[in-house]
């Protein structure tokens, strides 16, 4: 079987909106765009507190790993670094995973897996999106280590 390949389609910049989820608005743009497999290419902003989950040890997975419960680190923080995947989930429905950088007012550096609904945009974030063409990105359940897993199908 041939190892998937995939091409860039349209790029998208947009100012996001002061005042509403990181994650969520990041989700609008990319049904707006008609967006379902794509990548986050950069963003620059701040954030009034960011909330996210970070790894932690377990033994009800088969890797070991899980995520913990949710922390939340108060703002106002500067975003360094902005990463993730636009994907289909189990039920077809386009969602993100984005594991997210940010310092506060002393230099603290924060970041985990960010979490929707917890991390409103302060004074402006603007983020860029590459539309990944010719492949499909599908997050499905591995049961052999009882965690989701990336699968990258051809188009």
């Amino acid at each position: 079987m041939a190892t998937p390949k995939a091409k860039l389609g349209k790029i998208v910049v947009r100012q996001l909106p002061t005042n509403t989820d990181l994650m969520q608005s990041i989700k609008k743009v990319c049904v707006d765009e008609g967006i379902h497999s794509g990548i986050i290419l950069t963003a620059v902003g701040s954030l009034h507190k960011l909330t996210v989950e970070g790894v932690v040890r377990s033994t009800t997975t088969g890797s070991g790993t899980a995520f913990g419960p949710p922390k939340v680190i108060p703002g106002p923080l500067q975003l360094l670094t902005l990463g993730g995947f636009i994907f289909q989930n189990d039920k077809g429905e386009m969602d993100v995973h984005l594991h997210i950088t940010v310092a506060d007012t002393d230099g603290k550096i924060n970041g985990a897996h960010l979490i929707e609904g917890g991390s409103p945009i302060a004074t402006r974030l603007q983020v860029a999106i590459a539309e990944v063409a010719n492949v499909r990105l599908v997050e499905k359940y591995d049961e052999s280590i009882r965690h989701f897993m990336m699968h990258v199908e051809q188009l």
